[in-house]
């Protein structure tokens, strides 16, 4: 299982969801069909935004700042929007209006509703890629088991797939220097978010 259908899983379970649609006013079914357009989008994108030594630099410090090990929907419902609207600006930058709009055109919330849903989840979504860097808890256990798998099957890997591994491979060289105290750094940022991409 990798790291988007574990975020997915967690934040469409009914507890997620009615923490949602309490928030937002929209129906369950918007508020799903948006979330399951908008987290492979920012982990892509938060995926990219690692590739180079600045963005893991402060995508690593965003990390550090948000370590909640609460359950994802408790997150989601004392989540802090102002907080959560600048997570999404980070990682989206200048496409975030645009951003917000095609969430809200697939999903059929408007734009209000999708811009305090993607603020709601957004800090649950850095809590839970710090959970899932971190040894011994369920996340990282998870992750460690999407790489195996992943080894496992390289050999099915598509062409794509085999190039976005080369080429992330080549970028966890670039990273090396953003090492924490913590041990936890920008190669080991881009082999947990890797594995949505292959």
């Amino acid at each position: 299982m990798d790291l988007v259908k574990m975020l997915l899983n967690s934040m469409t379970s009914e507890s997620s969801l009615s923490a949602l649609t309490g928030k937002t006013g929209g129906d369950a079914g918007q508020v799903e069909s948006a979330i399951q357009s908008a987290i492979p989008s920012l982990i892509g994108s938060m995926t990219k935004n690692a590739s180079s030594t600045d963005g893991a630099k402060s995508l690593l410090g965003a990390l550090s700042q948000h370590q909640d090990t609460d359950e994802i929907s408790s997150q989601i419902a004392n989540a802090d929007e102002v907080d959560g609207g600048k997570i999404i600006g980070k990682i989206m930058g200048g496409g975030k209006d645009d951003f917000i709009s095609s969430i809200a055109s697939k999903s059929g919330l408007n734009f209000g509703q999708t811009n305090s849903l993607l603020s709601s989840i957004a800090p649950a979504i850095l809590s839970f890629i710090s959970s899932a860097a971190k040894p011994d808890t369920a996340e990282s256990q998870a992750a460690e088991a999407a790489k195996r798998q992943e080894e496992a099957q390289k050999n099915d890997v598509s062409f794509l797939g085999g190039f976005f591994s080369k080429f992330l491979k080549d970028e966890d060289d670039k990273v090396e220097e953003t090492k924490k105290d913590d041990g936890f750094d920008g190669g080991d940022l881009l082999n947990i978010l890797k594995n949505t991409l292959l």
